[in-house]
């Protein structure tokens, strides 16, 4: 049988931000699709395919001790920081990821087995006006809903990268906004995408109440390692199906690696349902839920072309904080746990968290 892959885009991009060549450097090795909008970010911040793009995308850099935002607002990502710089050590063995009190909300995570760089998931983004999300911004913890992927490469080197539950100007409609936080030497970066009017529209938001392709992968070009989410949904404004693809280099001191360095190496990847709160401000009885973010399809591999369905074998562990078997791990109202998992299988589950 032969093996048909996708094209690779031909046509160098047109370049907005300080580093046009890594730019084309990163997106000769994208399909046509993932092509059509993509953004770089490094630590001096973001390069860009399209001036609306790069109009549309904002900057956060953070201090490594104290994860507080040096350049840029944080755009909400407070939280998943403190995560990013502590939250699984790297050790001579690998990175060793743990289920514990994070400090900054509650978390659902499955992660994979070392040695994958490559993964895919369909997953359904909950929606305000149907009842599915709710965010208690005035109990003052910095609640945000936060559906993601990522993980570590051997050395660390932690990355997050997905959909933030937001509202594109304060508008009456809900949306998720994909946002890209990677470790990097000196101390993260981020981007996210602006909830401030954009003169041409917003068509990297994503409309609550859909299914969305996510998929995250490490890529090499030479002596460049680079980590990349792609992004299919629907936008929230027009309503049409739109892509975006954030990608990152990454130092090779974390040790990230791809399917031609010893198969994928000591990567560990993972898929995150969380409700982020400020760190140090924990509050597990919020008010806030999140329901019915349904995991499917998901697939996991060395890359693009062997990813097999994400099943038991390929899996390293399940985490959900609080557990449903501790005191905090169960509601204040006597209903069961905080947290439900329908869990079907290790690619498809739907989760649930209910912060009462």
């Amino acid at each position: 049988m032969t093996l048909h892959l996708p094209r690779r885009s031909p046509v160098p991009p047109q370049a907005f931000g300080p580093d046009p060549e890594l730019l084309r450097r990163v997106s000769r090795h994208l399909t046509p699709e993932q092509a059509r909008h993509v953004a770089v970010l490094t630590a001096d911040g973001i390069t860009a395919n399209s001036a609306a793009l790069a109009g549309a995308l904002v900057f956060h850099r953070f201090h490594p001790l104290t994860a507080q935002a040096t350049n840029g607002d944080g755009g909400g990502l407070g939280g998943l920081v403190s995560g990013v710089l502590g939250g699984a050590p790297a050790t001579v063995q690998g990175v060793q990821v743990s289920c514990k009190d994070e400090r900054s909300g509650p978390y659902r995570r499955v992660f994979s087995k070392p040695g994958y760089a490559y993964q895919s998931s369909q997953v359904y983004l909950p929606s305000a006006d149907a009842g599915e999300v709710h965010e208690a911004k005035e109990a003052g913890h910095g609640d945000t809903a936060f559906i993601y992927m990522g993980g570590w490469g051997g050395k660390g080197g932690a990355v997050d990268a997905g959909v933030q539950h937001g509202r594109y100007v304060n508008g009456p409609h809900d949306d998720w906004a994909p946002f890209f936080l990677v470790q990097q030497p000196g101390g993260p970066s981020a981007v996210t995408v602006s909830d401030q009017r954009q003169a041409g529209g917003d068509p990297w938001r994503l409309a609550s109440g859909q299914n969305a392709i996510l998929t995250f992968w490490v890529s090499t070009d030479a002596d460049l390692t680079v980590l990349n989410l792609f992004i299919r949904g629907t936008t929230n404004l027009d309503h049409s199906e739109s892509t975006l693809t954030l990608s990152a280099p990454v130092d090779s001191s974390f040790g990230w690696t791809t399917a031609d360095s010893a198969a994928g190496g000591a990567n560990i990847l993972k898929r995150m349902t969380t409700i982020g709160q400020t760190t140090g401000n924990q509050n597990l009885q919020s008010g806030s839920f999140l329901r019915g973010v349904n995991w499917q399809s998901s697939a996991v591999g060395t890359s693009e072309a062997d990813a097999q369905p994400w099943k038991a074998e390929q899996t390293g562990g399940y985490c959900s904080f609080p557990a449903p078997d501790s005191p905090e791990g169960v509601r204040g109202d006597g209903l069961g746990p905080k947290w439900k998992i329908e869990f079907r299988d290790a690619g498809s589950e739907t989760d649930s968290v209910e912060l009462v």
